[in-house]
């Protein structure tokens, strides 16, 4: 029995991402991907924005951007991220302001915009 019970709390903890040696010090780098829609009105959400996260030094530094305009910036944010790698911020885009909350794992970025309207999912993958 406690050996079915180890097993599953490491596949629970490797699914949980975790961060890589060095700890946050480590996450140093740009990230990309997308915020996607998954739950609210679709008139009141947009079905996706572009998201590149930059980071330095335990800061993050992010950038929302429309699909169809990648080049042009649709807001800015920057947190500060925590020891387990947790990112509380928010950003407003249009009308609605998302709070954001997320994880940064060994080469990624996961987490959740929420606003009163829109929930939406984003993930980003760390560039080689």
């Amino acid at each position: 029995m406690r050996s079915i019970l180890l097993i599953a709390a490491l596949l629970v903890a490797g699914c949980a991402g975790g961060l890589p040696p060095g700890g946050v010090a480590a996450l140093d780098g740009v990230y990309e991907g997308e915020v996607i829609r998954s739950g609210g009105h679709a008139m009141r959400c947009p079905a996706a924005y572009k998201l590149r996260i930059s980071v330095a030094g335990g800061e993050a530094r992010g950038e929302i951007f429309d699909i169809q305009q990648p080049d042009a910036p649709l807001d800015r944010f920057m947190a500060f991220i925590e020891a387990d790698g947790r990112v509380i911020t928010a950003i407003r885009v249009g009308s609605q302001t998302f709070g954001i909350q997320g994880r940064f794992g060994t080469s990624t970025f996961r987490g959740m915009a929420d606003s009163p309207a829109c929930g939406m999912s984003a993930f980003a993958a760390r560039k080689p």
